[in-house]
């Protein structure tokens, strides 16, 4: 009698499990059962070239999957509505977009692999992109060019700023003065330095795509109302603020500021808080700026509520007006207490002070910084010290050369020859 031999699939259909999915009931019976055991204990690479049969697998268990319905054309209606249902309950999600665009170089590849089966438009549905973004990232990841500073086309993307512009930036940011301020302030130095020309929005851009991440923000309460002023010298703000150097030693920071410029117009640093820092304050500044009348607002703290400050704000030849936050008015004393945090989180935290000398040089360059050097974006791109001094308004004469930057960007740009785009 002559030995049957077997095909070498049918030993693969049975070590790999599926042969019931591929056979007959009356075929399987027809293999000695023995023969079945040994194939199923089989070693996977028993056979040369046995990876083929991955392959093989692979495509039977497509076709499993398609003859489970006979309405495929059906399914991926149904597959894409659940797609839209998905994307209108994730579209809520802050941030969602965002973590699209992060993994644009993933989308475009998937999408590019399966664009002779699923359509383009049909797959944008499923990251509910549309045709123009999707053509904008196949533009960042596939046709790079060496002459942008992130590698996109410069023919496509014509307004992107120059690397010299993104390396200014980047200069800025890393800046050992400039480091720890925010980023409006940053902005606003290098364009008074004449350095940039951009608007703040683009600015924010390329601090996200340089890694440099924004501080999270609080929104205020709906009920918040602040003190509103209109020129310098109308209230002045006191407050203290607690400051710990390497030594252990707490230090109690008096500030003296103008509500209006946020100017600081005087300063101390003591053990303790101190009425008679408080009032000497006041007093050097009314002797400085002789204000016709001011409003003095402070907490209600014993270092501002006393006899020696009282005494002194009642002194009828004084046009001072003593209020206090949330007693005497409704608003609190946020100005003064948005400059503490200013100055102990972006000039005395990121440094390492020793002790109160330490401290008093420190706060000195500080002050002198802030007030002198840091512009910022609530004072219309002026320091404290032009907007207390009544200086007008600068930032308006730099934003008029962005236009003519726009120009020098696209001219930059189309000269460009690197062809991979034509």
């Amino acid at each position: 009698m002559q030995r049957k031999s077997w095909d070498t699939a049918i030993k693969h259909l049975t070590r790999t499990r599926i042969i019931h999915d591929i056979l007959s009931p009356e075929q399987i019976k027809s293999i000695p059962k023995s023969n079945l055991t040994r194939w199923k204990n089989e070693s996977e690479n028993k056979y040369q070239f046995c990876d083929i049969n991955q392959i093989i697998h692979q495509e039977i268990e497509l076709i499993k999957k398609i003859n489970q319905s006979s309405k495929i054309k059906n399914l991926n209606k149904a597959y894409f509505s659940l797609a839209d249902t998905f994307h209108q309950v994730i579209g809520s999600i802050k941030g969602i977009k965002t973590i699209i665009n992060q993994h644009k170089q993933t989308i475009v590849d998937t999408i590019e692999k399966v664009k002779d089966t699923v359509s383009i438009n049909d797959a944008l549905q499923i990251f509910n992109l549309s045709r123009g973004s999707y053509e904008n990232y196949k533009s960042i990841v596939i046709h790079k060019c060496d002459q942008s500073y992130f590698k996109w086309c410069t023919k496509r993307f014509v307004n992107q700023l120059l690397p010299s512009e993104v390396n200014t930036i980047k200069k800025y940011l890393n800046h050992q003065e400039y480091k720890h301020w925010s980023k409006a302030s940053i902005y606003l130095k290098a364009v008074r330095d004449q350095n940039l020309s951009c608007g703040l929005s683009t600015f924010y851009k390329y601090c996200r795509l340089l890694g440099y991440k924004n501080r999270p923000r609080y929104k205020k309460s709906d009920h918040y109302r602040p003190l509103i002023t209109t020129k310098p010298n109308q209230t002045w703000c006191a407050d203290v603020t607690i400051f710990k150097t390497e030594d252990h030693q707490k230090h109690y920071i008096h500030f003296l500021i103008d509500h209006f410029s946020k100017y600081i117009i005087g300063y101390n640093i003591a053990y303790k808080p101190s009425p008679t820092i408080i009032k000497n304050l006041l007093k050097k500044a009314y002797n400085n700026h002789k204000p016709e009348h001011i409003e003095f607002v402070t907490d209600g703290g014993t270092e501002n509520v006393n006899h020696m400050v009282s005494s002194f704000i009642n002194d009828n030849e004084i046009p001072i007006q003593h209020l206090i936050a949330q007693k005497d008015v409704i608003y609190s004393n946020s100005m003064i207490e948005s400059v503490n945090k200013v100055i102990k989180y972006q000039f005395l935290f990121p440094k390492t002070i020793k002790n109160k000398n330490n401290l008093e040089q420190l706060l000195t360059e500080s002050v002198s910084t802030y007030n002198t050097i840091r512009p910022q974006f609530s004072l219309g791109g002026n320091t404290p010290e032009e907007t207390f001094n009544g200086t007008v308004i600068l930032f308006p004469k730099y934003s008029q050369k962005f236009k003519e930057q726009i120009k020098i960007r696209r001219k930059h740009h189309q000269k460009n020859q690197c062809g991979r785009c034509e």
